[in-house]
């Protein structure tokens, strides 16, 4: 009975230390995190499944994850002194990565202010085709 404790006790450090390990050694987790919800807004915000109604109130409940997402990269040093790509890409375009902030900081809605960072007007819209390419 006492081995089979200790051997329960030496699983649960050796598993406690390999998540600790691997939460320590990617210091761009939180950046990871912003692009995936990033992308998750973008798509609720262009999907064609969704009436106009679940599409607000969904985008509501994800711009409340972004804002706080979007807070915890801006003030997380690892990230800025990060050499990596992504993270330099991420302050290089601000105002696409970080929606939010970017948009209230325009005094714009986050979509109207991608759709603007990104040169996309009423008349392209209009002018362009839906389809499979």
């Amino acid at each position: 009975m006492k081995n089979l404790h200790k051997t329960f006790i030496a699983i649960g450090l050796v598993f406690a230390s390999i998540t600790g390990a691997q939460a320590k050694s990617n210091p761009l987790f939180t950046l990871e995190n912003l692009e995936r919800e990033r992308a998750v807004f973008l798509n609720n915000l262009t999907t064609t499944k969704l009436n106009a109604f679940q599409r607000q109130q969904q985008g509501n409940h994800i711009i409340k994850r972004l804002i706080d997402m979007e807070r915890m990269v801006l003030r997380d040093d690892r990230i800025a002194m990060s050499n990596s790509v992504m993270a330099k890409n991420a302050f290089q375009h601000y105002e696409l990565t970080f929606l939010v902030h970017a948009g209230s900081e325009s005094k714009k809605a986050p979509m109207a202010h991608w759709l603007h960072a990104l040169n996309i007007t009423d008349e392209s819209i209009d002018k362009s085709k839906s389809g499979a390419r």
